[in-house]
């Protein structure tokens, strides 16, 4: 085993936001991010054969840095066969499935924490039934002028005109700016809260029986799980289960939640299992966590600390740190991205135009453990 500052060979667990993204597409972005990588620090990254396990994919990359080189079996978690049979469901049934969600948040008060906590993400929260609301009132404004205008069967006429108009709405704007599928995620979420969901719990204890196997190979000088928006709140749920089976001589696994929806679990009073998990995982030293938000980016709960606001009394984990997205990236691409939340929000797992603590693929690719990684020093970015 080599010293541990240094990283030889390195397994990563990935488990995105929900997102239909086969494997395919996601080795695709990651080499294309790889070859951003190559040209910051003059490194050569080489992919192999991807190979399929159960609901995990794994593709082995090589990375040369000079004379020295890393190995990194990279294993991809795959939502997007979860996400497109929600997808397929007919509209009234997401609509149906979307508003009891959006019911539950509002009546047991999360959608306030959400405010309280981290105000930039409750509009994240309440965009989609903003949106749906203006296409009603619009539709239904409408609808109301035909009736009131006097002309033959406007009774019969009006009803038709709100139909036609909503629908209008749904297929031109709803579609197009994301709300159809801010919907179902919500809906997953509360899915997840409550446990309803045997396609996730399979996928995640699959998971979590591969991430125990990889640790108590001891082939490896490093394990890092990586949860992404809603993978952030996964992960840990596959962190959790490992534990079960990790050895106490095995490689200690170390997990990096990065713009982190987890608080949308964690939060919600059902998920006092998951708080539970969070308060267990906090006192395993097999497992250490760290965790990266960003101000500029609304789909992460920034400023704050986990598992304190899910109410583990004494938290020592994660260690929380802030990023400068544009401090990562250049001007150009900066200003061409800033006012694409979505965009700004996947940089955490893109790679880097300009050096900076925070480095996606050199997490992934470089030489150097995740625990021994340069950190800010501001008092400000860690908030433990």
């Amino acid at each position: 085993m080599n010293d541990e500052t240094s990283v030889k060979r390195r397994a990563v667990f990935f488990i995105g936001g929900y997102d239909p993204k086969s494997p395919d597409a996601f080795y695709e972005r990651l080499d294309k991010e790889a070859g951003r990588y190559e040209v910051l620090r003059d490194a050569e990254v080489d992919g192999g054969i991807t190979k399929t396990r159960n609901a995990v994919t794994k593709r082995p990359y090589k990375t040369l840095h000079g004379a020295s080189s890393v190995e990194t079996d990279f294993h991809f978690v795959s939502l997007d066969d979860i996400v497109l049979k929600d997808f397929d469901q007919t509209f009234l049934k997401r609509l149906w499935r979307y508003l009891v969600t959006f019911s539950d948040y509002t009546v047991n008060g999360t959608a306030f924490a959400f405010i309280k906590h981290a105000w930039r993400f409750s509009l994240y929260f309440f965009y989609p039934f903003l949106m749906l609301l203006i296409g009603t009132l619009v539709s239904l404004s409408l609808a109301i002028m035909i009736f009131n205008s006097g002309v033959s069967l406007s009774w019969l006429t009006a009803p038709v005109i709100f139909l036609a108009a909503f629908s209008a709405f749904i297929q031109m704007v709803a579609k197009k700016y994301f709300v159809l599928h801010l919907m179902d995620l919500w809906s997953f979420s509360r899915d997840f809260i409550y446990r309803s969901r045997s396609d996730i719990d399979d996928k995640l204890q699959s998971v979590s029986a591969t991430i125990a196997h990889a640790a108590n190979s001891n082939e490896y000088d490093e394990i890092v799980l990586v949860g992404h928006s809603t993978g952030g709140a996964l992960i840990l749920d596959a962190a959790f289960r490992a534990t079960h089976s990790i050895k106490l001589d095995a490689t200690p696994v170390t997990t990096l939640t990065v713009g982190s929806t987890a608080l949308k679990i964690g939060l919600h009073p059902k998920a006092g299992w998951f708080r539970q998990q969070i308060e267990i995982l906090n006192e395993d030293s097999r497992v250490q966590w760290f965790e990266y938000q960003c101000r500029t980016d609304l789909i992460n709960f920034f400023n704050t600390q986990p598992s304190r606001l899910m109410g583990v009394a004494k938290p020592q984990k994660p260690d929380v740190y802030a990023i400068r997205i544009k401090n990562m990236i250049d001007d150009k691409t900066y200003k061409r991205i800033k006012r694409n939340f979505f965009r700004v929000h996947y940089q955490f797992v893109f790679g880097n135009t300009k050096p900076y603590h925070y480095d996606f693929p050199d997490i992934c690719f470089g030489s150097i453990a995740l625990t021994h990684r340069e950190k800010p020093n501001s008092a400000t970015s860690k908030l433990n």
